[in-house]
């Protein structure tokens, strides 16, 4: 009776600790090469820069495409996240369709480095 109250209790401690760990940040999912390469589009909203980057197709996209909830990236910081996701080699074509802006060339230049840094090779279409 003893051994088996302290087999449970080794065992009541064991999973009581497992559960001390420290938590670990979830890894940022690399994005897949695409043959088409990859659109980022960006716009001022509220006083926020607004960039969507979605994967390359031979068609136009949607304005309700473009500033899906699902591909929003709010600011500089989060595209710049976005990018060190792409793989080596994709091509970035910047555009700035119907209601949508290119940011000030701080912000142009700050992603223009970032390209550069991921070997990416970016693509402005004024």
């Amino acid at each position: 009776m003893k051994a088996i109250r302290t087999l449970l209790l080794a065992v009541l401690l064991g999973v009581w600790l497992s559960g001390c760990g420290t938590a670990s940040e979830p890894t940022a999912t690399p994005f897949p090469e695409s043959m088409k390469g990859y659109e980022l589009y960006s716009w001022q909203e509220g006083g926020q820069w607004k960039f969507s980057l979605l994967v390359g197709t031979n068609r136009e996209k949607t304005l309700e495409e473009i500033k899906s909830a699902d591909v929003l990236l709010s600011g500089v910081d989060e595209l710049t996240s976005a990018l060190k996701n792409v793989p080596s080699g994709q091509y970035i074509t910047w555009s700035a369709p119907e209601t949508l802006a290119f940011p000030p060339e701080e912000i142009r230049s700050q992603v223009e480095h970032t390209c550069k840094e991921q070997g990416l090779l970016l693509n402005v279409a004024s």
